[in-house]
Formats: structure tokens, sequence, C-alpha cells
């Protein structure tokens, strides 16, 4: 089988889509022996030439910019230069399927009109629902009702990574079919080091006999990260908070230099920056509770299922599918809201009582379920159902030529 994958993120872009798309595309062509192939979009290669004839359709990179907009969550947006690129691919690869990741991007609805053209099955997989604000917006609306929804009609399947986001897709088409299938975690490789918790520890310079809180995501507002090291600078005001405990925050975004501005005079409080994909379950492990004030309605963070394949005590806002990717892990405290004062509250009553909420369970069997693996085998099955599909209409129209075909020279024979 012959899949195209299109996709504005590819290694080494960071990010969620990024990493859904190299691990899916590894383990179908390792496992299923799949003949992959990545279009993807590149910001640092818009001087490419054009080349019709030798083009890499392995992993083909297509010249793209980002516009110059000041909303910071359209700041990913990324628009593709030299579409002929995707034809080339296309015409060259010829899939039996193409798969694109993001409704919101402009290489996506290029790949579905291309596949309807060339009568390709379509699959799109969301990895997000609103893209403006942490509110649905009129805008946004018009969007949905428009654009989304053709996309919608040129779809053959749609994947949706949670019933929240599959409710989302319905709201727009009542027809597509949806199947859900979560992100994943590399379960293995956190499964393996559980038992190292204070050697990761020493390895980064983190205190052996303090609970850590762990964030780790972009350092933006609609992340509620602002809220976050407000509720920091509150909690360190108590000495019985700040001797037993060591803020640990990962990433980066426009908020860094107020976060080490604020930050820096305490010594409990550790800001890193990205850290390699090789290694951050280094860190999961080191910690032992895991923060997500988010603003945003969350599609499905990766950091959520690495904080559940660390066995960390999660605390998080119920915005987006957050309750339904917790619904089954029994370490998690929800904010009421993600506040300042709620979030304080919050860590407040776990690190005061955190002999109850310490649990010692070695991990749970509901985060199985995200592993890469069963990520891919579900993708997998949705692609032989889709073809399945293409031949049953395919057979279905062949049937009804040969009815009309025998009609018509029955009439003849009268």
């Amino acid at each position: 089988m012959k899949i195209l994958m299109v996709t504005p993120f590819y290694p080494p872009d960071p990010g969620g889509i990024s990493e859904h798309v190299a691990r899916i595309a590894t383990i179908l062509s390792k496992e299923y022996h799949c003949s992959v192939f990545i279009a993807s979009c590149s910001v640092k290669n818009s001087n490419l030439a054009h080349q019709n004839k030798n083009i890499n359709v392995n992993n083909i990179m297509i010249p793209s910019i980002i516009p110059p907009i000041p909303r910071q969550t359209l700041k990913s947006l990324r628009i593709p230069l030299q579409i002929n690129l995707l034809k080339t691919v296309i015409e060259k690869v010829q899939p039996d399927i193409i798969h694109a990741h993001g409704h919101h991007y402009p290489i996506t609805w290029i790949a579905a009109y291309m596949s309807k053209k060339r009568k390709i099955p379509f699959i799109l997989t969301l990895h997000g629902m609103y893209a403006l604000t942490t509110k649905p917006t009129i805008l946004e609306e018009i969007f949905n009702k428009t654009i989304f929804k053709w996309l919608l009609q040129l779809s053959d399947a749609v994947i949706a990574l949670t019933p929240t986001m599959a409710s989302y897709v319905r709201k727009y088409s009542k027809n597509v079919p949806i199947y859900i299938i979560p992100n994943g975690v590399e379960l293995a490789l956190f499964q393996s080091n559980l038992n190292r918790k204070f050697e990761f520890r020493r390895i980064y310079s983190l205190p052996e006999d303090k609970i850590i809180i762990l964030y780790r995501g972009r350092f933006v507002s609609v992340k509620g990260f602002e809220e976050l090291i407000n509720a920091i600078e509150i909690l360190n005001q108590k000495y019985e908070i700040k001797s037993k405990t060591e803020f640990l925050l990962i990433g980066d975004g426009p908020l860094r230099e107020k976060a080490t501005k604020k930050l820096s005079k305490y010594d409990n409080c550790k800001i890193m920056g990205w850290t390699p994909r090789e290694t951050i379950h280094e860190l999961y492990i080191a910690s032992d509770i895991f923060i997500l004030p988010s603003k945003w309605p969350e599609a499905l963070p990766i950091a959520l299922l690495e904080a559940m394949a660390a066995n960390l005590f999660i605390i998080a806002s119920k915005r987006g599918s957050i309750p339904d990717i917790l619904q089954g892990y029994s370490r998690k405290k929800y904010l009421e809201e993600p506040s300042v004062v709620e979030i304080a509250k919050t860590l407040l009553d776990v690190i005061y009582n955190w002999h109850n909420y310490n649990s010692k369970t070695f991990r749970e069997a509901y985060i199985y379920q995200f592993s890469w693996e069963n990520v891919a085998r579900q993708t997998y099955n949705v692609y032989i159902k889709s073809l399945q599909q293409l031949r049953l209409g395919c057979a279905v129209r062949w049937d009804k030529y040969l009815k009309n075909l025998s009609m018509r020279n029955n009439e003849a024979l009268l």
C-alpha cells in the first residue's frame, strides 16, 4: 500500500503534528510494509528550485512562508509557495491513500482538492478544533461553515483524536465516517526507565528530597502559563511550601522573559528550553506532579500522555478534550478554572496532602491504548476500510451500469 502523508510540520519541526506523523509513518513502513511518502511545508528551504524530474518523493519539503500575522495562535500557519511540487509527487507516487493532517492548513485543502480530482481516497486527521481564541468566534464559525465543511465533503474518512473532537466534526458533517484514534506516546521507553527517578534527578541537578512540579509546553498565554508563574510567586511566599517544592518549567515562547524575571529570585524554580525528544522522558520520570492550566480548547496534548506514562499526578483544566484524555486515569485533579487563585489553591492542597495523593502504583493499564503501535494499527485499519469502501462503491456502480445496459438491450429487442 502506498501512502502519501501531507503535513504542515515534520521533524525537525517541534510539536504534536510533527511527532504524530513521524511516529506512525515509521511504524506503518516497518510493521505493515507500507510505502510511506511525506509532503511537508518547509520555511527553511524557501529558495528550493522547482524540480519536476529529480524530486525525492519519499520526503519532499514544499517551500512555504509564515504570513506576518500578529495573533500568537496563528504563528504556526504555513502557506505553500510551490503547490506544483505536491502535484508532481502525486503523479510520481500514484498513492493508494492521501492522508492529510490538520484542517486549518492550506496544504491540507490543496491535497484534498487534488485527491478528489484524481479519485484517490482522502483521509483527514484533526489535530485541533479552534485556531483563533480560547472560545469560538464569528470568524472561526464562517471558516467552519465554508472551508471546513467543504473539506469534510471531500474526505472519505476523518480521524478525530477524542470524542470531543468527533462531536466538533459532526456539527459540520452528518455523513463523513469518523474514527476516534488518539495521539501516542513511546510507552516502552517510559516503562523501562520508571525505576530511575533519583538517578535522573542527579543528572539534571534536581533535589532528591522535594516534590517536583513540572510544566512542559509553550510559554504562551493560552496555555495558562502567565497564571501559573503568578501562582508560583504566591506559593513561594509560604516558606513551608517553598522548602518542599521544586518548580521545573520546560519549553519556550514569548512569556519566557517574563517568567525568568519573576522566578529567577527563587532557588526552587528552574527554567529549561526545549529538551530533545530522545531524553524528555528522563525529566518526566524525575518529576512528581505535572500541571497544564490551559485556557485553550485542547485537542490531545502529547505532554499529558507523557505525564501519564511517567505515572505523574496530573493537575489540569477542563478545557477541550482534556477530560476525554484523563477519563480513565485516577491520579488527577481538575482546576475549576485556569485562574491564579485556583492554580495556587489546588497546588497548595496537593502539596500539603502529598502523602495521600502520592500513589505508589507502578502504572495503569488505561494508558496502553495510547501506544504509538496501537495508533498506527488503528490508522492502518482506517486505510483498509476506506479502500474497501472505494472498491464497494465501484462494484455497486458497475452493477448498476450492467443493470441499465441490460434494460436498454431488452427494450431494444422489444
